[in-house]
């Protein structure tokens, strides 16, 4: 069995146009959103064994506090590629995860992101895979598991979505709006 997160960077602060897309940092409500889901992936069942994340400035700010979150013990493997990578591009870069890895972490962007997600969901209709067909928000979290051993047979249609999670309704849930 696999699972795969798929974790949508935080919100992108678009005050300084002399930054280009790629060096746009998080703003105030994206920082508070990414410290709130890294302690809420630490402590969820779906902490990650691995995570790819995207080299763009606001998926490398959302992917710090979770690495703190984590006790700095789950290895990242940081990918050009992932930077608005399409589903084809983010699934070859998954495939080639290490096997060792139960639980991949994939820090990303849109639209890259949500098509992949309703690429792989086995069942279209299912309640959380037509939330996450929905759209995935900056922030937002989805979960799926393939009956597989190796990263290189999930493909289209294998995985069961499991969860979908945005940080505004995870915050409201939260006693005190912590994890």
């Amino acid at each position: 069995m696999k699972r795969l997160c798929l974790f949508r960077h935080a919100k992108s602060d678009w005050g300084d146009p002399s930054k280009d897309d790629f060096e746009r940092p998080l703003n105030a409500r994206g920082e508070k959103a990414a410290a709130f889901m890294a302690e809420w992936i630490a402590q969820s069942p779906y902490r990650p064994d691995l995570i790819l994340c995207s080299t763009a400035a606001r998926a490398l700010a959302t992917c710090a506090p979770l690495l703190a979150a984590l006790g700095g013990k789950v290895p990242v493997i940081y990918r050009d590629e992932l930077y608005h990578a399409m589903p084809d591009e983010m699934l070859a870069e998954i495939r080639n995860a290490p096997d060792e890895a139960e639980t991949l972490l994939v820090v990303a962007h849109n639209p890259g992101l949500v098509l992949l997600a309703m690429a792989l969901a086995e069942d279209p209709d299912d309640e959380t895979a037509l939330r996450v067909a929905y759209g995935v928000p900056t922030g937002g979290f989805a979960v799926f598991e393939f009956d597989v051993d190796r990263w290189d047979e999930i493909g289209d249609g294998k995985g069961r979505s499991v969860f979908f999670g945005r940080p505004r309704d995870l915050m409201a849930e939260a006693p005190g709006g912590k994890p």
